[in-house]
């Protein structure tokens, strides 16, 4: 027990020193302004959506800049830890398998929820304006030099609680595009509610991201929380999309995406211009199934 617990505190300590050696080089690169000339694709939707997948796809198919994995835990070093892992590991290629939102291996694509904290309250709601005008500087900076570090590759990343922020991704960069993944409404629900029993074991605890009726929603059976967690999240993300241009809003539904996966490259190919692509196309994707029908009726934002 003693040994095993002096080696728990052994790696503890290595990986503590790894941070503070990766944040101090981060502090070094990111002294230098970076510049980027491509933009920035930001994948968002409802959870359980299905952005995952489009995120991993993307990523595989095209020669783009991300988030890898290993921001997950060292998050104060995104731009030389995605640097060490592209150079120590070389191109990512995905099998396509993911768990919640979480994919395995090094070059994997990462959320990167830490990295996104250290900017954006992980639950509020920020509009455009808020952030500090040092951070928004910061932020830019970092998203440069990762895609500096693809060769000034387009920037994608996928995060469902970007619906959180999607006024101040917009404002902070003015060149980004957004693309919205949509699903149908009953599969998500189903998916929400086995989400909770899977990761939580208990289908009355809350998942995922909290609308603004959260605090009413509570008073309700699981099911219907679930059901009414899509409806007003849905809402919230059609009023915030309407703030935005149209022409840097794209929509692509998830049945679709899986019945022909290149219908999504070719839309970005025609928003973002020329995209230089990797791997061969896939022919389609399976869709899962899910739990007992929820029903939707009833339930309002």
């Amino acid at each position: 027990m003693i040994t095993a617990g002096r080696r728990a505190l052994r790696l503890l300590r290595r990986l503590l020193s790894a941070a503070a050696i990766a944040a101090l080089a981060e502090h070094c690169v990111l002294a230098r302004r970076w510049r980027a000339s491509s933009p920035q694709l930001f994948i968002l939707g409802l959870p359980r959506s299905g952005t995952t997948l489009v995120y991993q796809y993307l990523v595989h198919r095209l020669r783009v800049a991300y988030f890898t994995n290993g921001v997950g835990r060292f998050h104060r070093a995104p731009c030389v830890t995605t640097w060490w892992q592209r150079r120590r590991h070389g191109e990512y290629r995905s099998d396509f398998a993911s768990h919640y939102g979480a994919v395995e291996g090094p070059l994997a694509p990462r959320e990167a929820g830490a990295f996104w904290g250290r900017f954006f309250a992980v639950d509020d709601r920020v509009a455009a304006g808020d952030l500090a005008a040092a951070k928004v500087r910061r932020l830019r900076n970092i998203v440069a030099c990762v895609q500096r570090v693809f060769g000034d590759r387009p920037f994608i990343n996928k995060n469902v609680k970007h619906l959180l922020r999607l006024r101040a991704l917009a404002e902070i960069f003015p060149d980004a595009h957004f693309l919205i993944v949509t699903r149908d409404s009953e599969d998500v629900a189903r998916s929400l509610l086995r989400a909770r029993t899977d990761l939580l074991g208990d289908a009355h605890s809350w998942w995922s991201v909290k609308p603004r009726n959260f605090a009413a929603l509570r008073q309700l059976e699981p099911s219907d929380q679930v059901a009414g967690q899509v409806r007003a999240l849905t809402g919230e993300l059609d009023a915030e999309l309407a703030r935005l241009p149209s022409q840097r809003v794209h929509h692509i539904a998830y049945e679709d995406f899986c019945t022909e996966p290149e219908c999504c490259v070719r839309l970005l190919k025609a928003a973002l211009g020329p995209l230089e692509l990797r791997n061969p196309p896939e022919a389609q994707f399976e869709r899962r199934g899910h739990l007992q029908p929820v029903a939707l009726e009833g339930i309002t934002p």
